[in-house]
């Protein structure tokens, strides 16, 4: 069931365009974001936003339940990614901007708390970074019961 609590809602596609899909810019100033550039690494390539996106598109659309809950219908990420973030290349791709400075070891990773930001409850978002001691063993915490 979608969360009706949103003060704000992603725009209708056009007639024709990407039928069947809702087009979603996360950069929307509608849309808060908790991501903060001054956490981005120096050392690292980054990924071109479109690029983000299309990643964002895939890994999002694959989570039905997320989908189920926020319209129903797959999503394509338009515009730019949320404010403050954006992808890194090391030898794996890490999306970094979270406020507590840790990076999301993936794009899939980042999946749910991109879901927390679509649905303005970051202040509970049980992600991978957001809280670790809800999560099997990862490079944020210690390795706890699921």
């Amino acid at each position: 069931m979608a969360d009706n609590s949103r003060t704000s809602t992603p725009k209708p596609n056009p007639k024709g365009i990407n039928e069947g899909h809702q087009n979603f810019d996360l950069s929307d100033e509608n849309f808060p974001s908790d991501g903060d550039e001054t956490t981005w690494p120096t050392n690292k390539t980054r990924v071109s936003d479109k690029e983000f996106l299309r990643l964002l598109t895939d890994a999002y659309n694959k989570r039905e339940e997320l989908v189920s809950q926020w319209s129903g219908q797959p999503v394509n990420f338009e515009g730019e990614p949320p404010k403050g973030y954006a992808l890194f290349r090391l030898s794996d791709l890490t999306v970094h901007g979270h406020p507590s400075g840790r990076p999301f070891r993936s794009v899939k990773l980042f999946i749910d708390h991109l879901h927390s930001i679509m649905t303005e409850t970051v202040g509970s978002c049980r992600c991978a970074v957001c809280r670790p001691d809800l999560h099997e063993r990862t490079n944020y915490g210690p390795s706890l019961p699921v």
